[in-house]
């Protein structure tokens, strides 16, 4: 930490931006008694069961903490504000989306309809109900092939075990790959004909954004920040969460209006692509940045652009 104080000093840094809460409590000891600030963006709700005295001091201690949706702002304030409410912003994540490409769908309503989830199993996600899900479709008659994409966690092994287990008891492996951890995410939405996802506490989304972003129809439970970031329901449909009937319900109505549903999912596209681009984040973290340095740093960075340009 004195060595880190140092470079920060020596460096002539003006603003320390951490990404988790220890980040941010070593950041605020390391920048004492010097006009150095700290940002902190808090990704998930793991910290708020942190001891409160940890809360307030880092709380207080930041100048400016960041939140990546207003659900999970409003989650962190009402377990206590500790009265820096005025600190707070919200900046969502940012997708680089020219990695990919907007879904051309030309398939028919009779042939095999590829769905897929993009997640790791981890308990924040409930990838049990998907194969619930994927059973009740089997049972219907439909026909479909299931794609999970992404892989066990070594500390949440019993996540993966039980979907592994419970599509092979029902007899569903024949309908369901488990394609495991990939690098070539973007072009196998491309392959997709729609998107299924259900979250337990997800406090963003990037994997939803990601896949209305390539043009699929997208699925998802009613879970508070899926409200907020698909504009409740605008931009993706919204199930009941943990119900297998509301589930199929509005995914029998996009398997009987194909054509409806593509169309809108290539419009929502291009809405999401403006909303939670990479460049969008970069310019908010940056009128952030500029907020908070003094009148004398702003004028000479004004004076510094002036010249570049």
């Amino acid at each position: 930490m004195i060595r880190l104080r140092y470079l920060l000093l020596s460096e002539k840094v003006e603003i320390v931006h951490a990404q988790t809460s220890l980040n941010a409590i070593i950041a605020i000891l390391c920048t004492l008694f010097t006009p150095i600030k700290v940002v902190n963006t808090f990704h998930g709700f793991g910290f708020a069961r942190s001891p409160k005295i940890l809360r307030r001091f880092v709380f207080r201690g930041c100048d400016r903490l960041v939140f990546v949706s207003d659900y999970e702002k409003s989650y962190y304030l009402q377990l206590g504000d500790f009265g820096v409410r005025n600190k707070c912003e919200v900046v969502y994540n940012g997708v680089n989306f020219d990695k990919f490409k907007l879904k051309d769908h030309k398939s028919e309503s009779d042939e095999l309809i590829n769905i897929c989830m993009v997640g790791s199993f981890a308990e924040g996600r409930n990838h049990l109900f998907v194969c619930q899900f994927i059973n009740h479709l089997k049972q219907k008659g439909v026909n479909f092939h299931f794609t999970f994409i992404g892989g066990a966690r070594v500390s949440e092994p019993k996540v993966y075990e039980d979907c592994v287990n419970y599509c092979t008891e029902h007899d569903l492996m024949n309908h369901v790959t488990f394609a495991g951890l990939c690098d070539d995410v973007p072009q196998l939405l491309a392959t997709m004909d729609a998107f299924v996802y259900a979250t337990r506490h997800d406090s963003f989304g990037i994997a939803v954004m990601e896949a209305i972003a390539s043009g699929l129809p997208t699925f998802v439970n009613d879970w508070g920040v899926m409200n907020e970031l698909t504009k409740d329901g605008k931009l993706a449909s919204l199930y009941e969460s943990n119900n297998i009937d509301s589930l199929y319900e509005k995914f029998v109505h996009f398997l009987h209006q194909r054509s409806e549903y593509q169309s809108d999912a290539y419009n929502n596209a291009l809405e999401v692509r403006m909303i939670y681009s990479i460049e969008n984040h970069i310019a908010n973290l940056a009128r952030i940045y500029y907020a908070l340095l003094s009148p004398h740093l702003r004028m000479k960075k004004e004076v510094g652009e002036g010249k570049s340009r």
